[in-house]
């Protein structure tokens, strides 16, 4: 058991949610809507910028590095700051109180969480292409 604070995993989650928005509309501003596959190319785009940031953490020598790169790179490319609900992770990871190795897993892997409402978009998106399926087949 890794034994990390549940405040802390609580606050990494804000950090991931915001650093998936970033990536984002990182990706919405370089696709032009109404654009042939316009929801792939932001899915690729939006993987592009993720790895981009994934990149950066894995680059990381020490724990201040990886909250400075990762929250930088992300802040200029959204003109946006963190989410104060990060500071409790991005502390446990400058004070030495989590391990680089386990605060770069945290940070990647809540990056990668799906928010609700892209879930519900997917979803309504699934059940459109269903409904068409169905009147082909009809």
């Amino acid at each position: 058991m890794e034994n990390i604070k549940p405040e802390i995993v609580t606050s990494v989650r804000f950090l991931g949610k915001w650093l998936n928005n970033v990536a984002y509309h990182a990706a919405k501003r370089e696709i032009k809507e109404g654009s042939p596959n316009y929801h792939e190319k932001i899915r690729e785009q939006k993987a592009k910028v993720l790895i981009e940031l994934e990149s950066a953490a894995f680059a990381a020598k020490s724990g201040d590095a990886l909250v400075a790169q990762v929250v930088t790179r992300a802040g200029r490319l959204s003109g946006m700051d963190a989410p104060s609900e990060s500071d409790v992770f991005m502390e446990a990871t400058m004070n030495g109180e989590l391990k680089l190795s386990q605060a770069q897993n945290l940070i990647i892997a809540f990056s990668r969480l799906k928010s609700n409402k892209a879930s519900e978009n997917e979803s309504v998106a699934q059940n459109e292409n269903e409904g068409k399926e169905e009147l082909d087949i009809v």
